[in-house]
Protein backbone atom coordinates (compact mmCIF):
# COMPACT_ATOMS: atom_id res chain seq x y z
CA UNK A 1 0.00 0.00 0.00
CA UNK A 2 2.57 2.62 -0.92
CA UNK A 3 -0.13 5.25 -1.47
CA UNK A 4 0.37 5.11 2.46
CA UNK A 5 3.41 5.92 2.37
CA UNK A 6 2.74 9.14 0.02
CA UNK A 7 0.52 10.72 2.43
CA UNK A 8 2.75 11.82 5.43
CA UNK A 9 5.43 12.97 3.27
CA UNK A 10 2.52 15.22 1.00
CA UNK A 11 1.18 16.82 4.29
CA UNK A 12 4.70 17.59 5.83
CA UNK A 13 6.36 19.10 2.44
CA UNK A 14 2.89 21.04 1.84
CA UNK A 15 2.20 21.64 5.16
CA UNK A 16 -1.57 20.48 4.57
CA UNK A 17 -4.19 21.20 7.36
CA UNK A 18 -5.68 17.49 7.42
CA UNK A 19 -4.88 14.68 4.69
CA UNK A 20 -4.86 14.23 0.89
CA UNK A 21 -8.29 12.26 0.12
CA UNK A 22 -8.15 9.05 -1.46
CA UNK A 23 -11.30 8.28 -3.63
CA UNK A 24 -12.14 5.09 -4.98
CA UNK A 25 -14.77 3.50 -7.28
CA UNK A 26 -15.68 0.15 -5.94
CA UNK A 27 -18.41 -2.68 -6.19
CA UNK A 28 -18.64 -3.54 -2.62
CA UNK A 29 -17.79 -1.27 0.45
CA UNK A 30 -14.99 -1.23 2.87
CA UNK A 31 -15.40 -2.63 6.54
CA UNK A 32 -15.35 -0.02 9.05
CA UNK A 33 -16.22 3.04 6.75
CA UNK A 34 -19.37 5.45 7.85
CA UNK A 35 -22.54 4.55 5.90
CA UNK A 36 -24.59 8.03 7.63
CA UNK A 37 -26.30 9.99 4.91
CA UNK A 38 -23.97 12.97 3.58
CA UNK A 39 -23.64 15.38 0.82
CA UNK A 40 -20.84 15.02 -1.68
CA UNK A 41 -18.66 18.24 -0.58
CA UNK A 42 -19.04 16.95 3.36
CA UNK A 43 -17.80 13.96 2.66
CA UNK A 44 -14.60 15.46 0.90
CA UNK A 45 -14.76 17.28 4.24
CA UNK A 46 -14.98 14.21 6.37
CA UNK A 47 -12.06 12.34 5.22
CA UNK A 48 -9.61 15.22 4.99
CA UNK A 49 -10.29 15.40 8.59
CA UNK A 50 -9.77 11.40 9.42
CA UNK A 51 -13.19 9.51 8.26
CA UNK A 52 -13.38 6.67 6.05
CA UNK A 53 -17.18 6.70 3.93
CA UNK A 54 -18.49 4.69 2.27
CA UNK A 55 -20.80 6.71 -0.03
CA UNK A 56 -23.62 4.91 -2.65
CA UNK A 57 -26.72 5.87 -3.81
CA UNK A 58 -28.68 5.18 -0.56
CA UNK A 59 -26.51 7.04 1.21
CA UNK A 60 -25.64 9.86 -1.18
CA UNK A 61 -28.26 12.85 -0.16
CA UNK A 62 -28.03 15.00 -2.65
CA UNK A 63 -29.47 13.74 -6.28
CA UNK A 64 -27.54 15.59 -8.14
CA UNK A 65 -24.44 14.55 -6.19
CA UNK A 66 -25.65 10.96 -7.45
CA UNK A 67 -26.23 11.79 -11.30
CA UNK A 68 -22.96 13.45 -11.01
CA UNK A 69 -20.59 10.71 -9.18
CA UNK A 70 -22.48 7.93 -11.52
CA UNK A 71 -24.42 6.13 -8.62
CA UNK A 72 -27.60 6.70 -10.38
CA UNK A 73 -29.15 8.14 -13.39
CA UNK A 74 -29.94 11.84 -13.60
CA UNK A 75 -33.29 12.75 -12.56
CA UNK A 76 -36.10 12.44 -15.12
CA UNK A 77 -39.51 13.40 -15.24
CA UNK A 78 -40.60 15.59 -11.97
CA UNK A 79 -37.41 15.00 -10.61
CA UNK A 80 -35.75 16.44 -13.91
CA UNK A 81 -38.23 19.69 -13.37
CA UNK A 82 -37.00 20.14 -9.91
CA UNK A 83 -33.17 20.01 -10.98
CA UNK A 84 -33.96 22.94 -13.26
CA UNK A 85 -35.99 25.04 -10.80
CA UNK A 86 -34.13 24.49 -8.03
CA UNK A 87 -30.60 25.58 -10.25
CA UNK A 88 -31.84 28.13 -11.90
CA UNK A 89 -34.69 29.82 -9.53
CA UNK A 90 -33.02 28.56 -5.96
CA UNK A 91 -28.64 28.30 -6.01
CA UNK A 92 -28.99 31.02 -9.33
CA UNK A 93 -26.14 29.08 -10.71
CA UNK A 94 -27.32 29.48 -14.36
CA UNK A 95 -29.68 32.35 -15.81
CA UNK A 96 -32.05 29.42 -17.63
CA UNK A 97 -32.26 26.12 -18.63
CA UNK A 98 -30.53 26.58 -21.96
CA UNK A 99 -27.51 27.74 -20.37
CA UNK A 100 -27.76 24.78 -18.00
CA UNK A 101 -28.11 22.02 -21.00
CA UNK A 102 -25.14 24.05 -22.21
CA UNK A 103 -22.78 23.33 -19.31
CA UNK A 104 -24.19 19.77 -19.11
CA UNK A 105 -23.45 18.64 -22.65
CA UNK A 106 -19.98 20.27 -23.27
CA UNK A 107 -18.45 18.79 -20.13
CA UNK A 108 -17.83 15.17 -19.66
CA UNK A 109 -20.69 12.48 -18.63
CA UNK A 110 -20.58 11.07 -15.24
CA UNK A 111 -19.62 7.14 -14.53
CA UNK A 112 -22.79 5.95 -14.76
CA UNK A 113 -22.54 2.19 -13.86
CA UNK A 114 -19.04 2.00 -13.01
CA UNK A 115 -19.30 1.61 -9.12
CA UNK A 116 -21.99 0.87 -6.51
CA UNK A 117 -19.40 2.83 -3.93
CA UNK A 118 -17.62 5.52 -3.96
CA UNK A 119 -14.88 4.94 -1.10
CA UNK A 120 -13.58 8.53 0.51
CA UNK A 121 -10.63 8.19 3.43
CA UNK A 122 -7.41 9.80 4.10
CA UNK A 123 -4.96 8.68 2.08
CA UNK A 124 -2.84 6.87 5.14
CA UNK A 125 -5.53 4.95 5.91
CA UNK A 126 -6.81 4.05 2.46
CA UNK A 127 -7.73 0.39 2.17
CA UNK A 128 -8.11 -0.04 -1.59
CA UNK A 129 -6.21 1.48 -4.45
CA UNK A 130 -7.35 5.07 -4.65
CA UNK A 131 -8.43 5.80 -8.56
CA UNK A 132 -7.76 9.63 -7.73
CA UNK A 133 -5.75 11.47 -4.82
CA UNK A 134 -7.84 14.87 -3.71
CA UNK A 135 -5.87 17.97 -2.27
CA UNK A 136 -8.25 20.95 -0.22
CA UNK A 137 -5.53 23.15 -0.37
CA UNK A 138 -4.71 27.03 -0.93
CA UNK A 139 -3.33 28.43 -4.06
CA UNK A 140 0.21 28.41 -3.32
CA UNK A 141 0.00 24.54 -2.23
CA UNK A 142 -2.15 23.80 -5.94
CA UNK A 143 0.74 25.85 -7.56
CA UNK A 144 3.28 23.19 -6.21
CA UNK A 145 0.90 20.28 -6.63
CA UNK A 146 0.54 21.22 -10.54
CA UNK A 147 4.66 21.75 -10.62
CA UNK A 148 5.27 18.50 -9.26
CA UNK A 149 2.92 16.46 -11.15
CA UNK A 150 3.74 17.95 -14.87
CA UNK A 151 7.40 18.13 -13.94
CA UNK A 152 8.00 14.51 -15.54
CA UNK A 153 6.60 15.26 -18.69
CA UNK A 154 5.43 18.83 -19.07
CA UNK A 155 1.85 18.05 -20.32
CA UNK A 156 -0.64 21.08 -19.33
CA UNK A 157 -3.45 19.58 -17.62
CA UNK A 158 -6.98 20.12 -19.38
CA UNK A 159 -8.57 21.68 -16.35
CA UNK A 160 -12.71 21.53 -16.21
CA UNK A 161 -13.39 24.51 -14.49
CA UNK A 162 -17.35 24.43 -14.62
CA UNK A 163 -19.82 22.53 -13.06
CA UNK A 164 -20.86 21.28 -9.67
CA UNK A 165 -18.10 20.65 -7.01
CA UNK A 166 -18.70 16.57 -7.39
CA UNK A 167 -18.63 17.41 -11.14
CA UNK A 168 -14.89 18.77 -11.26
CA UNK A 169 -13.29 17.56 -8.49
CA UNK A 170 -13.95 13.43 -9.03
CA UNK A 171 -16.17 13.08 -11.95
CA UNK A 172 -14.27 14.83 -14.58
CA UNK A 173 -10.45 13.66 -14.11
CA UNK A 174 -12.11 10.00 -13.17
CA UNK A 175 -13.08 9.90 -16.41
CA UNK A 176 -10.55 12.11 -18.58
CA UNK A 177 -7.78 10.77 -16.45
CA UNK A 178 -6.46 14.40 -15.91
CA UNK A 179 -5.27 16.74 -13.34
CA UNK A 180 -8.27 18.82 -12.52
CA UNK A 181 -8.23 22.14 -10.47
CA UNK A 182 -11.66 23.22 -9.22
CA UNK A 183 -13.02 26.17 -7.42
CA UNK A 184 -16.28 24.54 -6.55
CA UNK A 185 -19.78 25.66 -7.47
CA UNK A 186 -20.76 28.49 -5.01
CA UNK A 187 -22.98 27.42 -3.33
CA UNK A 188 -21.60 24.09 -1.69
CA UNK A 189 -18.61 26.22 -1.13
CA UNK A 190 -20.73 28.88 1.01
CA UNK A 191 -22.91 26.00 2.50
CA UNK A 192 -20.14 23.76 3.60
CA UNK A 193 -18.58 26.05 5.37
CA UNK A 194 -15.19 26.19 3.17
CA UNK A 195 -12.38 29.02 3.87
CA UNK A 196 -12.18 31.46 1.08
CA UNK A 197 -8.71 30.78 0.40
CA UNK A 198 -9.36 26.90 -0.16
CA UNK A 199 -9.63 24.90 -3.20
CA UNK A 200 -9.55 21.63 -4.78
CA UNK A 201 -6.25 20.09 -7.21
CA UNK A 202 -7.18 16.71 -8.00
CA UNK A 203 -4.98 14.00 -9.24
CA UNK A 204 -5.41 10.80 -11.06
CA UNK A 205 -3.78 8.32 -9.13
CA UNK A 206 -1.52 7.13 -12.25
CA UNK A 207 0.01 10.40 -11.70
CA UNK A 208 0.93 9.88 -8.36
CA UNK A 209 4.87 7.97 -8.13
CA UNK A 210 6.04 10.73 -11.01
CA UNK A 211 4.61 13.59 -8.57
CA UNK A 212 6.64 11.98 -5.85
CA UNK A 213 9.33 11.04 -7.75
CA UNK A 214 9.49 14.88 -8.39
CA UNK A 215 9.66 16.18 -5.41
CA UNK A 216 13.27 15.83 -4.45
CA UNK A 217 13.96 16.86 -7.83
CA UNK A 218 11.51 20.09 -8.70
CA UNK A 219 11.71 23.26 -6.52
CA UNK A 220 8.24 23.19 -6.08
CA UNK A 221 9.32 20.25 -3.96
CA UNK A 222 12.03 20.19 -2.22
CA UNK A 223 15.04 20.85 -4.55
CA UNK A 224 16.70 24.10 -3.81
CA UNK A 225 16.92 26.88 -7.14
CA UNK A 226 20.75 27.18 -8.32
CA UNK A 227 21.23 29.16 -10.85
CA UNK A 228 24.18 29.82 -13.26
CA UNK A 229 26.80 32.16 -12.16
CA UNK A 230 26.11 34.03 -15.24
CA UNK A 231 22.29 34.55 -15.11
CA UNK A 232 22.71 35.26 -11.76
CA UNK A 233 25.10 38.33 -12.52
CA UNK A 234 22.39 39.33 -15.29
CA UNK A 235 19.61 39.33 -12.65
CA UNK A 236 21.48 41.44 -10.46
CA UNK A 237 22.53 43.58 -13.18
CA UNK A 238 19.03 44.00 -13.87
CA UNK A 239 17.59 44.85 -10.45
CA UNK A 240 20.01 47.25 -9.72
CA UNK A 241 19.22 48.99 -13.20
CA UNK A 242 17.81 52.47 -12.69
CA UNK A 243 14.08 52.55 -13.83
CA UNK A 244 13.38 55.13 -16.40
Amino acid sequence: MIWREYSARLKEMLALEGSPIAVTYSMTPVSGAETERRMVCQALLDARSGASINLSQESCSCPGGIWHLGLGPRPSGDGDKMLKKFLVEGEKLFCSIATMHRTMALTSPPPLGLAEYVVFSPLEKAELMPDLVVFLCNPDQACRLVTLATYPDGKPPKAELVGSTCHMVIAYPLVSGELNLSLMDYTSRKYQDYKAEELFVTIPYHMMPGLMWSIDRCSAGTAKVELPQEVQEVLTELQERPRE
